[in-house]
């Protein structure tokens, strides 16, 4: 099947706003830097929007440096020598969509499946085309726009009752929350096996002497909750506290899951984060990127030998994120969770001399599962080289829009900064209703 299209619209250049929004959150983040470590300082530590209700969460599998449309999402049915095509098109377990033979077990999660064949990207270098798939924005100067977790933890939060952070970042620091401020940046786990540090009390603190501690602080701060800042700094120490203490601190333990489930998830960096990502959202954390490397830190970004690293990673793309599929499934969690594999662009069609593959921003491929999403279809569409966009070009702010409006977020929602300027969410994206159920 392929999903039905919508009409999209040209995009302007952002207004460049300065902002002196984001100095005091950034003081009152290092001030609880000092008492409970950068870890849980950078996820609480400050003021939150006005939330809305919403069950949905999301998973970004962030496939870093780029990977090749068709070798993943995109194949091609014939190949000659300068392409290079490797696989051929493997039919799914939906009869509307074949995606790479390279990729058998999301095969069988096709119908789960939606993806998208004719992804547009203005920015050609590393650097700026992530900032723009993260925050939906290009050159916005002085102010940093807010990356799509960030803005997931602003208008959103955590799930009520967690005690957990609403944004956690898996082998990444990510992007920085913006005009948002230090509260709404993530909590970042390096390594999937190791939890967030400075989670548990110093040596020769005991529970007790801490509670004594907090109470003395307190009924020093009892005289001043009418100034603003020592109101976010109190709102910020609470929110790190009720993580120190949250029953679902257990979530961050790979541990705890049987040896069967770690095997099924491949037992690599990116299959682990994949499970840590299914644990998290489980125990009510909004928002989870993974990061995927792989045999170079470059990841995907292969100018050279392009299947000797593009390979592996699939691999372990295709077990990771279909076991994670199968996961929500079985726990009755995929319809509210919506799991996204893109990177910042996509590969050229063409191989180059040293048997590579270069930055392609003219038509790469996103494939999203759950959350509310048509599965089991495809939607835009490259000629028979991958050359040319047939139909339906998708840019990078309608691709965040669909997002948020998939998880209840108002995109068009704006903000005004100091000089009381517009700051829209999202830059003029549009929603692509084809692709939602």
């Amino acid at each position: 099947m392929t999903c039905h299209p919508t009409l999209h619209n040209h995009h302007r250049t952002p207004l460049t706003i300065s902002t002196r929004r984001g100095l005091l959150k950034t003081s009152l983040s290092a001030a609880l830097g000092g008492v409970l470590g950068p870890t849980v300082a950078g996820a609480f530590a400050g003021e939150t929007g006005q939330q809305h209700h919403s069950d949905k969460s999301v998973i970004l599998l962030w496939l870093e440096g780029g990977p090749f449309q068709t070798d993943t999402f995109d194949p091609k049915h014939s190949s000659d020598e300068k392409l290079g095509y490797r696989y051929r098109p493997m039919s799914t377990s939906s009869i509307d969509l074949e995606i790479a033979s390279s990729m058998p077990l999301l095969a069988a999660e096709g119908r789960e499946l939606a993806v998208i064949r004719s992804m547009v990207s203005r920015e050609f270098d590393h650097s700026p085309a992530q900032y723009y798939m993260h925050t939906g924005w290009r050159g916005t100067g002085a102010l940093q726009a807010p990356s799509i977790g960030s803005i997931v933890s602003h208008e959103l939060g955590p799930q009520a009752g967690a005690g957990l952070p609403a944004f956690v970042s898996i082998g990444t620091a990510g992007y920085p929350a913006g005009y948002f401020g230090s509260a709404h940046q993530p909590t970042v786990v390096w390594d999937p096996e190791q939890p967030p540090e400075n989670l548990g009390l110093p040596a020769g603190v005991s529970a007790e002497a801490f509670d004594r501690r907090l109470s003395y602080l307190k009924q020093l701060e009892a005289g001043d909750s009418t100034r603003s800042f020592a109101n976010r700094f109190r709102m910020g120490r609470e929110e790190a506290v009720r993580f120190m203490r949250s029953k679902h601190r257990s979530a961050f333990d790979l541990s705890l899951e049987s040896e069967t489930s770690r095997d099924g998830y491949g037992r690599t960096k990116f299959g682990d984060g994949c499970l840590l990502a299914r644990r998290l959202v489980e125990s009510g954390v909004r928002f989870v990127q993974v990061r995927q490397t792989g045999p170079v830190p470059t990841g995907y970004d292969t100018h050279s030998d392009h299947y000797k690293v593009h390979d592996p990673m699939v691999r372990d793309l295709d077990r990771g994120m279909s076991r994670l599929i199968t996961d929500l499934k079985l726990r009755g969690m995929l319809e509210s969770t919506v799991v996204i594999a893109a990177g910042e662009f996509g590969r050229t069609p063409t191989i180059n001399g040293n048997q590579g593959r270069d930055h392609w921003t003219k038509g790469f491929s996103i494939a999203i599962a759950g959350g509310g999403f048509r599965g089991g279809c495809s939607y835009g569409s490259m000629n028979a080289t991958g050359r040319e966009i047939d139909e339906h070009p998708v840019s990078v702010p309608d691709f965040l829009a669909t997002i948020c409006h998939a998880i209840g977020i108002d995109h068009h929602k704006e903000y005004v900064d100091d000089f009381n300027r517009p700051i829209k969410l999202v830059d003029e994206g549009e929603v692509i209703t084809g692709i939602l159920g």
